[in-house]
């Protein structure tokens, strides 16, 4: 189960920001989530709370960011964005056993092809009050 060490992972990235930047607490921490990543969102989130209480990071609201599916032919460089399946369930996009991703380019016809950012899974930002904030100055 990797949410695990992404739910660690995460909360130690929250840490050392509230450290860096002296945050009196943090509200939010924003997840930019690629479509192949396969990451459970309730799992996650599930062993978040659990974690991030013992990294003294209080129980802040995860906040998911889908990005879309990008296909780049790399002989011709047309780049184009995948449309997700109409039909089942909106986590079949964020399984690469279930994503229909295309052979080959809509452009030139090649069957090079790359998907930047299809695994991505990043901190994309975290959301907080200062002491300053907090205090109302």
């Amino acid at each position: 189960m990797h949410e695990y060490s992404l739910a660690c992972s995460i909360s130690e990235i929250c840490r050392d920001t509230v450290n860096a930047h002296g945050l009196a607490n943090v509200e939010r921490i924003i997840l930019a989530v690629g479509p192949l990543a396969v990451v459970h969102e309730e799992t996650l989130c599930f062993l978040f709370d659990e974690v991030a209480e013992e990294y003294g990071i209080g129980r802040p609201e995860l906040v998911f960011v889908y990005q879309p599916l990008r296909a780049r032919c790399r002989c011709c460089g047309f780049e184009e964005t995948i449309e997700p399946p109409e039909s089942g369930f909106r986590e079949i996009w964020h399984n690469p056993e279930g994503a229909p991703l295309p052979a080959q380019c809509s452009s030139c016809g090649a069957t090079e092809l790359e998907f930047p950012g299809a695994s991505r899974f990043d901190v994309e930002g975290v959301e907080g009050e200062t002491a300053d904030d907090a205090a109302g100055d």
